[in-house]
C-alpha cells in the first residue's frame, strides 16, 4: 500500500482535521449521538462491575494497589487515582459484560476505550462536556476510518476493539490534551506502533478481551501525555511501507481514511446493543425467538433449529462449549439457546450455573450454525439470519432478520437506551443517582467541568 504521496502524509492529514475540527463544527445529530454512546457506555461499565464482579474485581483491585494519586475516578470507586490508571480500569469494565456499542464497519466496540479515555484525562484536565464530546467524536472518526482501510484481512487475526480503538482513542486524548497537529500525529504514530489485541479472546472469551479497551485507553492517555511532555513519536505510519496499515493487513486501502473528512462521521454508523451479548448472536436469537412466539413453540417440540448467518470470520460465535460466563455471551449455540428456555436473554442469567444446566447444553446440540459468504455480500455491515426452525412433528418455521435491534438501520430511541442505562447502573448508583447521570450525560454539551458529572459516578 505504499505510495507516493505529494504534500503531507495521510496520517498528517488525518491529525491536522483532528486539530482544526471543534465541538461547534459538529452536526448536531452527530453530538446528540454522541451524547448516547457516551451514556450507554458508562452505563456498561456500571453494568459490568454489578454483573461481572469476580472479572471486574481483578482490575479494581489492581487499580487500587496501585496507590495512585490523581484526580481521575473508577465508575463506583471511593476516592481518585492516575488518569492511566482511571483509564484502564474503565475500559476493561465498560467491556466485560459485552453490552457496548459495535461499529460494522471495523467490527469494533470503540465507546469502551473512548469513554474511559476521555473521562480519566478529562476529569483532570477539567474538561468541558464539549469538549468530551468534540474528542469522542474525533476519536471514533479516526479509530473507524482506520478500521475501513484494514479490515476484512485484519479480523484474522487481531481483535479491532485493541487495535484500531487504541489509535482512536490516542487521537481523542491528544484532542483533549489540545496538542496541535503534529503533536497528535506523533500520538496515533506511538499508539500504531504499540497497537496489539489478539483474536484469541473472542474465539475463547477470557479476560484478555475484556483488558483489549482497557489497554488501549491507558496507553492513549500515556502516549498523549508523553507528547505533550515533550516526547516525540512517528509520523506517517499509517501508510509507511512498514507501518501500521500494511503491517495488520493483508489487503490495506488507504482510500477510506480521507474520504468525506468532515462531511461524514464514522458513529453516524455505529450501532448500540439490546442484547448483552456477542454482535452475531443478535439477529439469530431475535429471530428464532420471534418464530416460536409467533408460532407458540414450545422448546420440547423444537428439533433443530438452523441459522445461516452473514460470515464475520470463519468460527466467529460458534462455540459449543463455553468455559465461562464472558465465553457464554460470545457463543451463538448458548444465546439461542438460552433464549429458548427463558423465552428472552438476559444479562443476570449468564452464570457458572447456566454453563452446566443440562437443559441448555440439550438445546444446543439442536442449534445448527452455517456461515455465509454469500450473505455478508448481500448485506454489508452487519450479520443477517436465517432461522429454520424444524419440529419433532416435521414442520417447519422460516423467517429472516437482517438488522439486529439496535443496528444503525433499526436503531434503539434515546428513552430505550436512556431504559437500559438506568437497568445497568442502578445497582451501583442506586435510583436516584442513577436518573441524576444520565440526565447530566444526556445534557453533556452544558457542562463547564467533566467533574460536575463524574462527582455522581464513585461509589454510593
Amino acid at each position: 500500500m505504499a505510495q507516493t504521496i505529494d504534500g503531507p502524509s495521510l496520517t498528517r492529514q488525518l491529525s491536522e482535521f483532528v486539530a482544526r475540527t471543534s465541538y461547534d463544527d459538529l452536526p448536531s445529530d452527530v453530538t446528540e449521538l454522541a451524547k448516547l454512546f457516551i451514556l450507554d457506555t458508562v452505563g456498561c461499565a456500571l453494568g459490568g462491575r454489578a454483573q461481572a464482579k469476580e472479572e471486574v474485581s481483578w482490575v479494581t483491585a489492581f487499580a487500587a494497589a496501585q496507590s495512585a494519586g490523581g484526580q481521575s475516578t473508577v465508575f463506583g470507586e471511593a476516592g481518585k487515582t492516575s488518569a492511566v490508571t482511571a483509564a484502564l480500569t474503565n475500559g476493561a469494565m465498560a467491556h466485560t459484560i459485552d453490552f457496548d456499542d459495535t461499529h460494522m464497519p471495523s467490527i469494533t466496540h470503540l465507546g469502551s476505550s473512548l469513554v474511559a479515555t476521555t473521562f480519566a484525562l478529562g476529569e483532570e484536565l477539567q474538561s468541558s462536556g464539549k469538549e468530551i464530546i468534540e474528542a469522542f467524536v474525533l476519536g471514533f472518526d479516526v479509530a473507524g476510518r482506520i478500521g475501513r482501510c484494514a479490515m476484512p484481512t485484519h479480523y484474522k487475526y487481531w481483535h479491532p476493539t485493541a487495535t484500531f480503538g487504541g489509535i482512536g482513542a490516542a487521537a481523542a486524548a491528544a484532542k483533549l490534551l489540545k496538542l496541535d497537529a503534529d503533536g497528535i500525529e506523533m500520538a496515533i504514530g506511538l499508539a500504531a506502533d504499540a497497537a496489539g489485541g489478539l483474536r484469541y479472546a473472542v474465539d475463547n472469551g477470557d479476560f484478555s478481551k475484556s483488558l483489549h479497551p482497557a489497554m488501549a485507553a491507558m496507553k492513549a492517555v500515556l502516549f498523549a501525555q508523553l507528547i505533550d511532555g515533550g516526547a516525540t513519536g512517528p509520523r506517517g505510519i499509517l501508510e509507511y511501507p512498514s507501518g501500521f496499515l500494511n503491517a495488520f493487513s493483508d489487503e490495506p486501502n488507504s482510500e477510506p481514511l480521507l474520504d468525506r473528512l468532515g462531511e461524514f462521521y464514522e458513529i453516524s454508523v455505529g450501532g448500540l446493543k439490546s442484547l448483552p451479548t456477542m454482535q452475531c448472536t443478535h439477529t439469530a436469537v431475535t429471530k428464532t425467538l420471534e418464530l416460536v412466539g409467533e408460532h407458540g413453540l414450545r422448546k420440547e417440540e423444537i428439533a433443530e433449529v438452523s441459522i445461516v448467518q452473514s460470515e464475520t470470520m470463519p468460527g466467529q460465535g460458534m462455540n459449543y462449549a463455553p468455559k465461562s460466563p464472558l465465553a457464554a455471551r460470545l457463543s451463538t449455540p448458548f444465546v439461542v439457546s438460552l433464549g429458548l428456555k427463558d423465552g428472552a436473554v438476559k444479562l443476570e442469567r449468564f452464570t457458572d450455573e447456566m454453563l452446566a444446566d443440562s437443559e441448555i447444553n440439550d438445546l444446543m446440540r439442536r442449534i445448527k450454525i452455517e456461515a455465509s459468504t454469500e450473505l455478508a455480500e448481500r448485506y454489508p455491515n452487519t450479520v443477517a439470519s436465517l432461522v429454520d426452525i424444524k419440529t419433532r412433528d416435521g414442520r417447519v418455521f422460516s423467517g429472516e432478520q437482517i438488522y439486529a435491534k439496535g443496528d444503525p438501520n433499526n436503531r434503539m430511541t434515546p428513552e430505550e437506551i436512556a431504559e437500559k442505562f438506568i437497568a445497568l447502573a442502578v445497582a451501583e448508583l442506586g435510583s436516584q443517582r442513577a436518573d441524576q447521570v444520565a440526565s447530566d450525560l444526556l445534557a453533556l454539551e452544558a457542562a463547564e467541568d467533566l467533574r460536575s458529572v463524574t462527582k455522581l459516578l464513585g461509589s454510593v
